[in-house]
């Protein structure tokens, strides 16, 4: 028997070939990932305060900047930590970091160098960590490094769409300073 022909007739689906098409309305699936301008490969991301870059860097003693980090805003600040630190920690120095370094891994990578942790524990610990509040005052000097940096229009208001340039203008203020 033949199937019934005509306006009152179902239709039946034909199965698109496999791997062909991903079986919605659209452009067949290339597997490609992301795009080249994607967000996520050029260091933007969500944050509290919008789309955001977040600029990680270590200080010397001085208020030098010695490394530095580009990350999206929604990025936290302890992941990258250990890459800024890897290769200035000494037996003796003391480093000095805000709440946001506050990290189990963190404080051991500090204490494996040699070097002592002045980071003020994180509200919820359990068991509240005590530091000394007379050299962590010297933590302003990481601060004005900051603001040497956002002096420049380039560098606070990120005018290049392509996260290498934008760090390529960091790194060259930071030269600079």
């Amino acid at each position: 028997m033949a199937p019934r022909a005509g306006p009152g007739a179902k239709r039946q689906r034909v199965a698109p070939a496999p791997g062909r098409f991903h079986g919605c309305a659209g452009a067949p699936s290339g597997g490609r990932g992301q795009k080249k301008d994607s967000p996520c490969g050029q260091a933007l991301g969500r944050s509290r305060g919008g789309f955001t870059t977040k600029l990680h860097l270590s200080c010397d003693a001085q208020g030098r900047i010695c490394a530095l980090a580009l990350t999206g805003g929604q990025a936290g600040d302890c992941t990258q930590a250990p890459g800024l630190l890897a290769g200035h920690l000494r037996p003796g120095q003391a480093v000095l970091a805000d709440r946001a370094y506050d990290a189990g891994y963190m404080r051991a990578q500090i204490q494996q160098a040699g070097a002592t942790a002045v980071i003020p524990g994180k509200k919820n610990r359990a068991v509240p960590l005590v530091h000394n509040a007379e050299i962590y005052k010297e933590r302003n000097r990481i601060e004005r490094a900051i603001n040497g940096l956002k002096r420049f229009r380039a560098v606070a208001t990120r005018f290049d769409k392509r996260a290498a340039n934008y760090f390529a203008t960091c790194c060259l203020i930071a030269a600079l300073t």
